[in-house]
Order: C-alpha cells, then sequence, then structure tokens
C-alpha cells in the first residue's frame, strides 16, 4: 500500500533528525560538528551539508518516482487486458547517468576542497607528539619539554599540530587512532609512521577524547581529556610544569607513600624529582591535576584511584597494569594519597564546561 512507503520515509527522516542531535555520554556533550569549537569542525560541516543535501534530493527523487509508480501503476481490478508496454527510454536512461556523474564529481571537488584547506601549515602552531599505546595516551610538548599522559592541556586560540604515531613496535603494538570529539578529526596512530593534524582551538572547555580504532579488549576504555583554557594559563601551566621537581614530603602517610611508590611503580612509571619510569609506561608526575583515571574511565578520587591502584586487570580488561593484591589497604590508600599531593596549584580543569 501506497501509506507503507510514506511511513517509511517518516520513519527514516526522523531517525535522520535523531541522529544529528548532539549525544550525551557521562556528561559530555558530543557533537563533531561544532562550528564555534574550531574552523575545521565548521569545514566538515559544510562539506556534510552538501553531502547531506545531495544525499535528500536523491532520496526525494527516488522514493517519490517509486511512490508515483506503485500508486498509478497499482492493480485495481478493473483492467481488460494488458497495459501498454514501453521498452527503454534513451533520453531517461542519459539523463540518469548524468546526473548521478555530476553529483559525484561535485561531491569530490568539495571534498578536495576541504582537505587542502585542512591540510595547509599553520604559521606558529605548537607541536605535540601524540603516541597511542594499549590502552593510553601519551602527550609530549616537544617545543617546551614536558611530558603528560591521558591529559592534555591546550590554549585557546592557537593553532596546534598533533603529530600521531603508535607504540615503540614491541610488545604487539596494533593501530589506534586518535579523535578529540567535538574538537577535530581523526588521525591513525601507527607504530612506526607519523601521521599529523592541525586545529586552532576556539572555545575554552573539557573536552572528550577517544581511540576510534578497534584495537583490543579495551578499546572502548582507551579515553582521554582534553582541556582547553585562556592563553595566560597555558603558559602559567606550562612554565610550572617544564620547572617541576617532587619534594620530600613531610606528612607521614605521604612519607609512606613515596617509600611505596619507589618499591612497587618507579621501575615502570616516571615521576620527576623521584623516577625516570619508562616511557611506554604513563608519567604520573602531575597526577593530582588530572581530572580521570584509567585513561580517561573514571573520576580522579581516592576511591576510583585506591581500587585501580589495588586491582588495575579487574577494572579494565587487557591493561599492562599488574594487580597489587599483596598491599594491605593502609599502604593502597598511602600511594593513592601520595599520587594526588603532586600537582600544580591553582588549576581546577573540572570547571570547565564539558563538550
Amino acid at each position: 500500500m501506497w501509506w507503507r512507503s510514506v511511513a517509511l520515509i517518516l520513519l527514516l527522516m526522523l531517525g535522520l533528525a535523531w541522529a544529528a542531535e548532539p549525544g550525551q555520554a557521562g556528561g559530555h556533550t558530543l557533537n563533531i560538528l561544532d562550528g564555534e569549537a574550531s574552523a575545521f569542525n565548521r569545514e566538515v560541516r559544510g562539506l556534510l551539508v552538501w553531502v547531506m543535501g545531495f544525499a535528500a534530493l536523491v532520496f526525494v527523487v527516488v522514493m517519490g518516482a517509486l511512490t508515483y509508480v506503485t500508486i498509478k501503476f497499482r492493480r485495481t481490478g478493473k483492467e481488460t487486458g494488458e497495459p501498454p508496454q514501453t521498452h527503454g527510454n534513451d533520453r531517461l536512461e542519459v539523463l540518469w547517468t548524468i546526473i548521478p556523474t555530476v553529483i559525484v564529481l561535485t561531491i569530490f571537488g568539495l571534498t578536495a576542497r576541504s582537505m587542502f584547506r585542512l591540510e595547509q601549515p599553520q604559521p606558529g602552531a605548537m607541536v605535540v607528539e601524540v603516541r597511542g599505546w594499549q590502552f593510553w595516551w601519551d602527550f609530549h610538548y616537544k617545543e617546551y619539554g614536558v611530558r603528560d599522559s591521558n591529559q592534555l592541556i591546550l590554549p585557546v586560540g592557537r593553532p596546534v599540530t598533533f603529530e600521531v604515531t603508535g607504540g615503540d613496535g614491541s610488545n604487539y603494538d596494533v593501530i589506534h587512532s586518535f579523535r578529540i570529539a567535538s574538537l577535530v578529526g581523526t588521525r591513525d596512530a601507527i607504530p612506526g609512521v607519523v601521521t599529523r593534524i592541525t586545529v586552532t582551538p576556539e572555545k575554552e572547555g573539557n573536552y572528550y577524547g577517544q581511540c576510534v580504532e578497534l584495537c583490543g579488549a579495551s578499546h572502548a576504555n582507551m579515553r582521554f581529556r582534553v582541556k582547553v583554557v585562556s592563553q595566560e594559563e597555558f603558559d602559567r601551566w606550562i612554565a610550572e610544569a617544564k620547572t617541576y621537581q617532587a619534594s620530600a614530603p613531610t606528612d607521614p602517610t605521604l612519607q609512606r607513600g613515596e617509600e611505596l611508590f619507589k618499591q612497587q611503580c618507579a621501575a615502570c612509571h616516571g615521576l620527576k624529582g623521584v623516577a625516570q619510569g619508562l616511557p611506554n609506561n604513563p608519567d604520573l608526575t602531575l597526577f593530582g591535576n588530572r581530572t580521570t583515571v584509567g585513561a580517561g574511565m573514571w573520576p580522579n578520587t581516592p576511591e576510583y584511584l585506591e581500587a585501580w591502584i589495588k586491582n588495575s586487570p579487574g577494572m579494565k580488561p587487557g591493561v599492562k597494569m599488574p594487580a597489587f593484591l599483596h598491599l594491605s589497604d593502609q599502604d593502597v590508600k598511602a600511594i593513592a594519597a601520595y599520587l594526588l599531593s603532586h600537582k600544580i596549584e591553582g588549576f581546577d580543569f573540572d570547571k570547565l564546561e564539558k563538550f
């Protein structure tokens, strides 16, 4: 019946409208077409408008023709013989070949133009080396010699070029894919290969990052946070991060935490002034300033951190960090308190609007 075709069209239109709405995930507004966040998004959004416009045109024409033919030539029960037969239409066939060709060539040209625009080098861009590991992210500010893991601090209004690569090729490293939803597109993180993408953040806030290439048991748990702050705040954070050195604690709990950190954690994790660690494990120097635990998985609170230290494999499948079930609850609390004490004062990134 003709009404079934109309109902299907309406359902498809409602589905497209629902898919276009920004999604909510744990308080984060996921909108890959947020034009206020970056010129990158505006370019992609403009291209999508053209593509969706052509798609809508094709959909309406095809479904309209199908509905028309279905209704006009339906069986009525009054037929007395075979209706007039049509054997092809050369003009129509040429037309429906030319029109899709023009549409495809137009989309190709618009896409090529957008790609050239987005790949143009940006003068004065800050370079951040991004390295994806199973299942966490490492960030190195090459210009400043500052390293941070699973959290990225960026200044608003300044171009940033991400040099994206994978692990060092050991331990069965696989391909990951770097994506900051609501801010910039995707680049693969391939061991031994460097890919680049540039963006200028235009809106301060707390952005949500994610691996978007299936990479193992905790692919969905390979997250990170991006904090876009003012240039003044970024400059202060960089200046203090460059000179930061862990001082000897005076509190007995923190002293116990430092002792346990050196015994249990220092062989793998770096902490400036205490341990160099290894490059294929997260750096913990400014752990107290991070807003999440477990590469973007949980809020950075003592409760979650203690559970993570005690049994990280039980919380995140495939994680390389071993469980420390032999540690007492008091020892775990001491290590957690010690890690949370390492931070630059005056930065409350949780207050930033979430995107």
